[in-house]
């Protein structure tokens, strides 16, 4: 067998060298299989059959070929028909074209999947015909397996093992085609499930963020088990998991996998010993319900999943494109309010106070106005919540503070000190636990020369709940300026009585629910009587919001009550109206 062997190899040594060089037959054959890489040489019987005549000690290696194991033999008594199939393919190839090659192909050798490069070789004799192949070997095994663990590491994430948000999105854009191409099911077609852990922080903040790494991987297996091996489940990110419900019939069928998760949610998970119990709020997308662009799906099933968090968290929301245009509606109008209050394109219009014994001009309250070039009058009702939850509440307070306080001055220049009146602005809780309130009030009144007593102060019942403590702080401070305090909407809190001797107050607003109920010798009256007896027996000034007839009026002059606003009176008046009031002309008094 040796000869045969050499023999086989000096055909290949005549071939590289010429005929002068085959007395160095054994020693080619030793460094060729002393290569560093893999080599066979594959022959052809008379029968027209492949085989192998040579093996090196590198390709052995690969394939774990043990040393007594002989050649020439065919190749599928190394590795099998199935396995040797695309290798044989190959070299029949390289045998009828005559040219070299470059293939890649996979094996089973040693129970792991190798994966090779190989270069075909055909070697010719002098009449051109292929009588021998080379087949070089590299292994790529190491390499491919480190390709794949990067792969997989680029589309799944670290902590969980599950699809990340790229892997998501490219699965999402494939249900996506499918639906669109018509080939999905009928019904819905594909959802988008966006999951966020309720109050995760608090579990960083009480166990570390180690045991939350813990939860968030028994939140996943959690999760697996809640939805259909059709699914693809993903962590998106932190504490926020995404589910991709590839074909649906109905929103019953994406209902029903809301609520398998929040039932699931109500067992405890055991932390370290701790029992934790949590809950999600599931925010769900379809492709009827919005647009046909997976990142759009993503965002409006996101968009659900915060309202399922403000409407109480723990809930599964639907998203509706309704909501959503009403929300895009808020932001386009939370940034044209920032726009309006940096441009000044605001108004402060003037309601009167007035003195209900004498029937005179007593103070003004000031109301912001807005009227936006393209929808005209924007309610302070729509805005006003807008700037308080986005901030902007601050900018407006100051905005109001110093356009109240020039007003003042210019109406102190024209009509004199003595008939100038006292203006009462609105300031918001917001503003109170934002901004050093009372220090924005001396510097406002000290930069238009004015005094204390022309600025009164409004603030609600639900601004001092916010920090009792702080508020009271402010006001005593703002009180030593000598602006007064009023207290807005009074009584329609839990505790208003209280109020009055536990923070420093002046005034207090009742409020227009009130007067609007108001009959002669009803409850009401009862209560307003009992008020308005209070309030004087401590010193403090009593307002009723709200008069709109003279019916009102007549109750409470005789309920004893000191000063009054309302429509009957005057509606609020741009500053140029309401200054022409300290004439003295009173249009308020009836013939």
């Amino acid at each position: 067998m040796t000869d045969s062997r050499e023999k086989k190899i000096s055909h290949i040594s005549d071939h590289a060298s010429g005929k002068g060089f085959s007395a160095r037959i054994v020693n080619t054959s030793a460094v060729i299989d002393k290569l560093p890489i893999g080599v066979m040489v594959i022959g052809k019987t008379d029968t027209g059959l492949v085989e192998t005549i040579f093996i090196n000690s590198f390709a052995r290696n690969i394939f774990a070929i043990p040393s007594t194991f002989e050649v020439p033999c065919q190749i599928e008594t190394i590795w099998g028909a199935n396995d040797a199939v695309a290798l044989k393919n190959q070299v029949f190839e390289a045998f009828s074209s005559s040219m070299p090659s470059y293939f890649e192909w996979s094996i089973l050798s040693g129970g792991m999947e190798r994966h090779i490069n190989s270069q075909l070789i055909p070697l010719s004799d002098h009449e051109g015909q292929v009588t021998q192949v080379i087949c070089t070997l590299e292994d790529q095994t190491a390499e491919k397996m480190a390709e794949k663990n990067l792969l997989h590491h680029a589309f799944h994430d670290a902590l969980t093992g599950l699809p990340n948000r790229v892997l998501f999105r490219s699965k999402l854009e494939e249900a996506v085609s499918e639906f669109k191409s018509g080939e999905a099911i009928d019904g819905i077609g594909c959802a988008v499930l966006i999951i966020n852990i309720d109050r995760f922080q608090q579990i960083n903040e009480s166990f570390g963020h180690s045991a939350g790494d813990r939860f968030l991987v028994s939140m996943a297996a959690t999760l697996r088990r809640c939805i259909r091996s059709s699914d693809t489940l993903a962590r998106l990110s932190g504490d926020e998991f995404a589910v991709l419900v590839s074909k649906c019939r109905d929103l019953e069928e994406l209902c029903m996998i809301g609520e398998r998760i929040h039932d699931a949610m109500r067992m405890p998970y055991d932390l370290d010993g701790n029992e934790v119990f949590t809950s999600v709020s599931i925010g769900v997308a379809t492709t009827l319900s919005s647009a046909m662009h997976p990142e759009d799906l993503i965002r409006d099933a996101d968009f659900a999943m915060h309202s399922a968090k403000t409407a109480g968290k723990a809930r599964t929301e639907i998203y509706k494109r309704e909501t959503h245009r009403r929300a895009q509606s808020q932001f386009h109008l939370e940034t044209e309010l920032r726009r309006a209050v940096e441009r000044d394109d605001l108004e402060l219009h003037y309601q009167p106070i007035i003195d209900l014994k004498t029937m005179k001009l007593k103070g003004f309250e000031a109301l912001t106005r807005w009227v936006h070039k393209d929808k005209g009058f924007v309610s302070p009702a729509e805005f006003i919540p807008l700037a308080e939850e986005t901030g902007v509440i601050v900018d407006l307070g100051r905005w109001a503070m110093r356009t109240a306080c020039s007003q003042i001055r210019s109406w102190i220049d024209t009509y004199g000190e003595e008939k100038a009146v006292p203006v009462n602005v609105n300031v918001s809780g917001i503003q109170f636990a934002r901004d050093d309130v009372a220090a924005m009030i001396r510097e406002t009144i000290e930069e238009f020369g004015i005094r204390g007593e022309m600025i009164r102060i409004e603030l609600t019942e639900s601004a001092i709940m916010a920090n009792p403590t702080r508020i009271s702080e402010v006001l005593t401070e703002i009180r030593k300026l000598g602006v007064k305090v009023a207290l807005d909407d009074f009584g329609t809190g839990y505790s208003s009585l209280n109020y009055l001797h536990q923070f420093p107050i002046d005034i207090i607003k009742i409020d227009r629910s009130f007067i609007a109920q108001l009959r002669k010798g009803n409850e009401l009256y009862k209560i307003l009587t009992m008020i308005s007896q209070l309030a004087n027996s401590l010193g403090h000034e009593v307002v009723a919001e709200g008069i709109e007839d003279i019916e009102h009026q007549g109750m409470l002059r005789d309920m004893n009550f000191q000063f009054v606003q309302g429509f009957y009176y005057s509606k609020p008046l741009p500053a140029k109206d309401a200054g022409d009031l300290h004439s003295g002309n009173v249009p308020w008094i009836k013939s």
